[in-house]
């Protein structure tokens, strides 16, 4: 629980994959994105897909929700 929406914060998301070639297992950065959260207060959610940072063709889709109590 917040006190205050976090209208000056961003979420940062990454996407790493795992690789499970033998005999090593290595994890792999797929990229990253970065929300703010402003348009998630304001409009009460985002259902969006955004391109990730870092990579070629990488998208994601991402749905948060705010919520007031």
């Amino acid at each position: 629980m917040v006190d205050e929406p976090p209208v000056d914060d961003k979420i940062h998301v990454e996407v790493k994959s795992k690789r499970r070639r033998l005999p090593f297992r290595s994890i792999e950065s797929l990229g990253h994105v970065d929300i703010n959260l402003v348009d998630v207060v304001n409009n009460g959610r985002i259902n969006e897909k955004y391109h990730l940072i870092n990579s070629r063709n990488g998208t994601i889709h991402v749905e948060i929700k705010w919520s007031t109590v």
